[in-house]
């Protein structure tokens, strides 16, 4: 048999306001109610919580022994009705930086989001490559950010929300043998990409050092809709999110090569400073990977 929230809650404010009566108050239930709380959770853990032989109820050691778990699982539960019922309370601008992949799947209904549950909030967002939002971050010109393939810092909160699937695209009128993309075969096209320090500029470095090549023509430019659009053209190759192909428009026709060997996919995450605003960034984080989900099932 599991123990209940309301019998752990009763111990615990038994424990730490050191009577029963002060607790049924503090609980706003009945002492005989907050007694048989206690008497219930002791017969499912098989031991007594309290020594009631003295003035005021003292732990025995299985009390102290669960204690600081019992806390534990309170302060959670706090911050998920916290989280639930307004993740943003008070807060009147928010910066939110996003990463290409991010402003495109995700933003629009975010935002939307946002405008409907905290219609006081002013948003200002900054897009670009995710190495950039980094370190905006860190410099807190921005809130929160969601990018690729962060760094840890001490003070820095990183959560991962889904993966990037990575792909090589090309365009239909681009002259190109067969449908497998190597590094030996793609070395002296145009590589269209971000710029350096970018992840995907990194990305294609290591893609082709991985049979001692080097792109090239590297060809950088903002932001991916637009580089989808140039490998489209016909003009080169490009390393995009696969999503990116839904997003850059109906009038691009882009084929998709099998990549030898396999480009490893980006973490998308999203990264705050802790002590900021923790609860409210991780209530966004949360936010985002619902739309996401929503998103994913409709494509």
């Amino acid at each position: 048999m599991r123990y209940t929230f309301g019998q752990a809650e009763a111990f615990y404010w038994v424990a730490r306001l050191g009577g029963f009566r002060a607790a049924a108050s503090h609980l706003n239930l009945s002492q005989p109610t907050v007694s048989l709380r206690v008497k219930e959770l002791e017969r499912i853990l098989g031991g007594e919580l309290f020594d009631r032989s003295l003035y005021r109820p003292m732990p025995t050691a299985l009390g102290s022994a669960i204690y600081a778990d019992v806390e534990r699982i309170l302060a959670h539960a706090e911050q998920v009705q916290r989280r639930s019922k307004d993740g943003l309370t008070g807060r009147r601008l928010l910066r939110i930086g996003a990463a290409d992949s991010f402003a495109a799947r995700v933003l629009p209904e975010l935002l939307a989001s946002l405008a409907a549950r905290h219609t006081e909030l002013q948003v200002d967002v900054t897009v670009d490559f995710s190495t950039k939002l980094e370190q905006l971050l860190l410099d807190r010109a921005i809130d929160i950010a969601f990018l690729s393939q962060p760094r840890a810092h001490e003070g820095i909160t990183v959560v991962p929300l889904w993966l990037i699937d990575l792909i090589w695209v090309i365009g239909e009128a681009l002259p190109f043998s067969g449908n497998v993309a190597t590094p030996e075969n793609l070395v002296d096209l145009p590589i269209f990409t971000n710029s350096s320090p970018s992840g995907l500029f990194t990305t294609i470095q290591l893609w082709f050092g991985t049979r001692g090549l080097k792109p090239v023509r590297l060809n950088t430019c903002n932001p991916l809709t637009v580089i989808a659009r140039l490998a489209s053209a016909g003009t080169g190759a490009a390393m995009i999110p696969r999503e990116m192909i839904h997003y850059a428009g109906d009038d691009i026709v882009l084929r998709v090569l099998e990549a030898d060997p396999p480009i490893p996919s980006h973490n998308l995450c999203a990264m705050w400073w802790t002590k900021d605003a923790g609860e409210e960034s991780r209530y966004l984080a949360d936010l985002a990977k619902e739309i996401a989900c929503r998103s994913a099932k409709r494509d």
